[in-house]
């Protein structure tokens, strides 16, 4: 009897170690699993959250195509695409550029800036926006590039504005309605204050000319938060 029972202890201990060796394996896989529900985990989806909320920073920049802007009538007049003044290359938005059309001759305001652009577009320079003292015209959308600059930073990341200086304008009125552009276009883009550049900065060139001539570029700042906050 005793060597049955003795028989019977050699034949079931491995099948006992097995079995155990099962349950702790089965344990180990039961805990692991847990653990990754743990907060090292959690900070994982917060990684990926955040992540997705820059890259959706981008995609929301596709442009806008304003009707007014704090009362000021905007109208779109777009350069035909696939033209030098508008290649229709795709691009992000870190700038708003401040430019003076140069332009005094009576009478040219934006519309005959837009009419210009939109009849010329074999000329490789462009801008985004023209502003005088009653409207504003739209030449190019906002997330595509235009050649303003003069360098390939600003072109390729900056919003172009032109300012109209024709002499039977008020160019204090053309000066705030740009701000009131710039403030629509950085809460557009969720820029701030700092995205704001003259083509001076890009060039050294004294454009705006009139502007950093009487240095009012802080002025036109001060007006551009004032804008924001309302």
């Amino acid at each position: 009897m005793q060597q049955k029972r003795r028989y019977i202890r050699k034949k079931l201990k491995p099948k006992i170690k097995i079995f155990i060796f099962v349950l702790l394996s089965l344990f180990i896989i039961h805990t692991g699993s847990n653990l990754l529900k743990l907060p090292h985990a959690s900070k994982n989806e917060i990684s990926d959250k955040t992540s997705t909320q820059v890259e959706n920073k981008n995609i929301d920049q596709s442009s806008v195509f304003p009707k007014e802007v704090y009362g000021v009538p905007v109208y779109t007049k777009l350069i035909d695409i696939n033209t030098s003044a508008r290649p229709g290359k795709k691009r992000i938005i870190k700038y708003i550029v401040i430019h003076e059309t140069d332009n005094f001759e009576n009478g040219v305001g934006a519309y005959n800036h837009a009419t210009f652009l939109k009849n010329n577009n074999k000329s490789p320079t462009s801008w985004h926006y023209t502003v005088d003292d009653k409207e504003i015209y739209h030449h190019i959308p906002d997330d595509e590039r235009a050649n303003h600059a003069g360098d390939k930073e600003g072109n390729d990341y900056g919003i172009g504005i032109e300012l109209c200086v024709n002499e039977d304008g008020d160019f204090n009125q053309t000066f705030d309605n740009a701000t009131k552009l710039v403030a629509y276009l950085l809460k557009s883009y969720n820029l701030d204050i700092s995205a704001i550049k003259t083509h001076h900065d890009f060039t050294g060139k004294e454009c705006p000319h009139n502007i950093l001539k009487s240095n009012r570029l802080g002025e036109f700042k001060e007006k551009v938060r004032y804008y924001l906050n309302i």
